[in-house]
């Protein structure tokens, strides 16, 4: 892996690290449930990073999580939210993603105790007495040991970063918020009419602000029954 994802501050975590954190120390295992039950600590933490200028550079790996975290709290509270295909894998991909990365986590100091121990390698016993031993073939190079190891790293990031495109489409949560609040009324409206004709991530980004409109107790939402339609309307304080 570069450079740039190393981890250089002492209060600072790479995304995988991070979040496996808060998983584990809420005892949990990974699952998607669980994985976006710590979504909300996730999006603090990097609010926080972003108010360090030396941590700033490394948001942009943080939001690419953040995303992710977004669409999967997105399916767990709307189950009947429509993914494509590559959405779904998306997903998939992202939780056996972390479970690796747990386990390379884990694995890792025991690997470091193991390398400070003689012998590195296991062979014949009459071997025991001879130092490390290395017999390269007799036409390999520097350069084809360096583009081996380069080509090794190379896979094993591509396991471990989360690699993503961010499209260009931004929408702003607070502005969403205003425009939610400015459309209900004290007669309940159906969530389904809220979002009529808005795209996927519009959906996602109106679902979030009724919840930030729900905890600050300017709306009321009722369901009948799971899965039915919700309706919004505003208090009665803010009739």
């Amino acid at each position: 892996m570069d450079a740039a994802y190393e981890l250089k501050l002492e209060s600072y975590k790479g995304p995988l690290e991070k979040l496996l954190e808060l998983i584990e120390e809420k005892k949990m295992e990974i699952t998607s449930v669980n994985i976006a039950e710590v979504t909300g600590d996730f999006l603090q933490y990097i609010e926080k990073l972003g108010t360090d200028e030396k941590t700033r550079e490394y948001i942009a790996d943080f939001l690419v999580v953040a995303s992710k975290l977004i669409l999967i709290k997105s399916k767990v509270l709307l189950p009947s939210l429509p993914l494509t295909e590559e959405e779904e894998s998306d997903i998939s991909n992202f939780e056996s993603r972390l479970k690796l990365y747990q386990e390379l986590k884990h694995a890792q100091p025991h690997i470091k105790d193991g390398w400070k121990e003689f012998p590195q390698m296991m062979h014949r016993e009459f071997l025991m007495t001879m130092g490390a031993l290395f017999y390269p073939p007799k036409r390999l190079t520097s350069e084809d040991l360096h583009n081996s190891v380069q080509k090794a790293f190379g896979e094993l990031q591509k396991v471990i970063r989360p690699v993503a495109f961010i499209k260009a489409e931004m929408i702003n949560l607070k502005e969403k918020i205003n425009e939610v609040f400015s459309r209900l009324s004290e007669l309940p409206m159906l969530f389904k009419n809220l979002h009529e004709g808005k795209t996927k991530g519009e959906v996602v980004v109106l679902f979030l602000a009724i919840l930030h409109l729900i905890k600050d107790q300017l709306v009321d939402v009722t369901q009948e029954e799971h899965f039915s339609d919700i309706t919004v309307a505003k208090t009665q304080k803010n009739q």
